[in-house]
């Protein structure tokens, strides 16, 4: 595919799949912190997630 040819999402659409990519990132985070690391020292990895569930509540125009 050529680089303007790509499928785009929705607004809804790409706000669900960011949704659901921070969580899951935050799902495995938190394991892999409680797994092999300190969270009480480490957690501030867990602010990655946060901003990208603020990006994907962010609005967004409509095309």
């Amino acid at each position: 595919m050529a680089g303007g040819d790509m499928a785009r999402h929705s607004p809804e659409e790409a706000r669900d799949l960011g949704l659901w990519t921070a969580g899951w990132l935050a799902v495995l985070l938190v394991g892999g912190l409680w797994w092999l690391g300190d969270l009480r020292v480490q957690w501030p990895v867990l602010l990655v997630p946060l901003v990208w569930v603020l990006v994907a509540l962010r609005p967004r125009r409509r095309r």
